[in-house]
């Protein structure tokens, strides 16, 4: 019963003070990958903690397949996991739950493939059928003709990927500026950003409802942008990253481009803020082993507050008990 309850404690606490505390830290804009990789850490072991809880609950699947794991005494199994207070509809229940949520995540995630599916073949096959060749040569850049300001990607496969300028943002940015944003992009693609949109959205739309986690996918997002300015700054500077984001939102509303990864992405007058700062100095090596460390322990916790009554019960089952 104490561990079952933990396993809940511990999804409430990830999904409400965790998340909001990480919402609100100073330090995630200074270490966006760090801060990233912290919130996948969390909104996965939020999700590993309830399906935990209910298989506690459900305790008949979990006792078995703990008593072959560990060898253990199925009476004292059933003491530590299940006990009196489950009475006969509780489990069932559960069972249910568990049942019903894997397949409404199944058909959220389903659902969101082949929708973005669709979004990125459509523009893809615009791009290539409807671009201007003269202007840049890149293999992977395609430009359109737009009256508006754009530079996005299209996610694909390693040749199926796609960079797309329109001519109304060629016309604007200055070469180091169109090179800074066509690297922003491409941190995008080989951060692979778009795979960490799905996971948030999915999950947001899973958990969203109950108030848990809810800023999941719109602080990947943000973060997200964040990590690529970053990478487009390594190798153009900051204040050619800031100034072309700065053109491209200065002339007002820029082109649809259906939730693709995008130059202009979100909170663009905080990214410009960060840029125009000093870059981050101390502890900056450090951010990547201190976020891999905190995302092992935090994605752990589940499994082991699951696992401990059984495994203080490990070879029971042969000591005569």
């Amino acid at each position: 019963m104490l561990f079952i309850a933990a396993l809940l404690a511990y999804a409430v606490l990830l999904g409400g003070p965790a998340a909001r505390l990480l919402t609100r830290a100073r330090w995630v804009t200074r270490f966006p990958q760090a801060a990233l990789r912290s919130w996948h850490a969390c909104a996965l072991s939020l999700l590993a903690s309830i399906v935990g809880f209910l298989l506690l609950v459900a305790h008949d699947l979990w006792e078995h397949l703990m008593m072959w794991l560990f060898s253990a005494d199925e009476p004292l199994v059933h003491d530590a996991y299940g006990g009196s207070w489950l009475v006969a509809d509780i489990p069932r229940a559960a069972l249910a739950v568990l049942f019903l949520g894997s397949v409404t995540l199944a058909g959220l995630t389903l659902r969101s493939l082949l929708s973005l599916r669709r979004e990125r073949n459509k523009y893809r096959l615009t791009a290539d059928a409807l671009r201007e060749h003269d202007r840049i040569h890149d293999s992977d850049v395609r430009v359109l003709k737009h009256t508006d300001p754009a530079v996005f990607c299209i996610p694909g496969t390693r040749n199926g990927s796609r960079i797309v300028v329109t001519t109304a943002a060629l016309d604007m940015l200055s070469d180091t500026e169109l090179a800074a944003a066509l690297e922003h992009e491409r941190a995008h693609l080989a951060y692979r950003h778009h795979r960490a949109f799905l996971v948030a959205d999915v999950l947001t739309a899973a958990f969203g409802w109950t108030g848990l986690s809810r800023g999941y996918a719109q602080q990947v997002r943000r973060l997200a942008e964040m990590a690529a300015d970053d990478r487009a700054a390594q190798e153009h500077g900051r204040r050619a990253v800031a100034s072309a984001l700065l053109e491209m939102c200065a002339v007002g509303p820029t082109a649809t481009v259906s939730g693709l990864p995008a130059m202009t992405g979100t909170d663009p007058a905080e990214r410009i803020r960060r840029l125009l700062r000093a870059a981050p100095s101390h502890a900056k090596a450090l951010a990547p082993a201190l976020s891999t460390a905190v995302m092992a322990v935090v994605l752990a916790l589940p499994v082991v507050l699951a696992m401990t009554p059984a495994a203080l019960l490990a070879g029971t089952a042969h000591s005569g008990c």
